[in-house]
């Protein structure tokens, strides 16, 4: 009785293949060299968890302007930051730094990936995920300075965002950049439109550490966060992009105009508690991603 062929890849140990009729999964998991040195891994993990914490105050901020219709509130990344900042004291300085540090090494870490990781994917499924780590990583050093902003003067400034983006429309080529930052955003929206209903952030977790309903949660929490992204992107660059054309620096925002657009011309204030699920669900997999993800 002969039994199952084996097929050894080089350098490392040999994978048994599916027998007929077998359909469990048959890929060994991806094995990529550890570029990064493992503290710089440690805290970007931490920082990993933090940017889904982000995402989570978002969640809860949302359900505030819904439930209460807060009006002062901002269902954006400075708003997650400002719960602390408002609820911590001192204490929430300190975990402000703390984040801000470990943010800059997650997109420290993501820029590395950017450049040289990934190897074990396909050539065109390699440099999809190394701009996606890109993105990544600018938008996490975006949160980190606000949060570093926070945690040293109590306080940030809301308006400095519409006082940049009126800087860049008084620059000859502000606008043309502009329009190219909404392009960019539209673009993502596609790039993670895609990774959402596909699924391909599972290829980025080490499978032996996801068995069975915690596989299931990977899934749902990673694609429904995902998504959700995407659109807030996807509306965040048409946004950007028709600003840019009419000229109008007034019209660009965040997160927050994404959402409350989206709410204007859908469900309207239900809108947001759909939002505030989809960016819980993102944190929900920013832990699990942190935990699980390749070295």
């Amino acid at each position: 009785m002969s039994s199952a062929p084996t097929s050894a890849a080089p350098g490392g140990p040999a994978s048994t293949l599916p027998a007929p009729g077998d359909t469990g999964p048959i890929d060994p998991a991806p094995r990529i060299d550890r570029d990064a040195p493992a503290w710089m891994e440690a805290i970007g993990r931490v920082g990993l968890v933090a940017y889904g914490l982000v995402h989570l105050g978002i969640a809860v901020l949302a359900v505030r302007i819904a439930m209460i219709g807060e009006r002062d509130q901002h269902a954006d990344p400075r708003g997650a930051i400002e719960l602390v900042a408002a609820g911590g004291g001192f204490l929430g300085r300190w975990l402000l730094a703390a984040a801000a540090i470990a943010l800059v090494a997650f997109a420290a870490w993501q820029l590395r990936a950017a450049a040289v990781g990934f190897r074990w994917a396909r050539d065109e499924e390699r440099w999809r995920k190394r701009l996606g780590a890109a993105a990544k990583a600018i938008g996490v050093l975006s949160v980190a300075y606000l949060a570093a902003e926070f945690a040293t003067r109590l306080q940030g400034r809301r308006n400095a965002f519409q006082m940049t983006v009126n800087e860049v429309f008084a620059h000859p080529a502000g606008r043309w950049l502009v329009g190219a930052v909404g392009l960019f955003a539209i673009g993502m929206f596609f790039s993670m439109s895609y990774t959402g209903i596909r699924a391909t952030f599972m290829g980025d977790l080490v499978p032996e550490k996801l068995p069975g309903h915690r596989r299931t949660l990977t899934l749902v929490t990673g694609s429904v966060g995902n998504l959700t992204r995407a659109v807030t992107f996807g509306v965040v660059g048409v946004c950007t992009a028709y600003a840019a054309w009419d000229d109008a620096p007034q019209r660009i925002g965040g997160v927050d105009v994404a959402l409350r657009t989206i709410a204007a011309h859908t469900l309207g204030a239900t809108m947001f508690v759909v939002a505030a699920v989809g960016f819980a669900a993102y944190c929900v997999y920013c832990v699990i991603d942190a935990y699980a993800r390749h070295p």
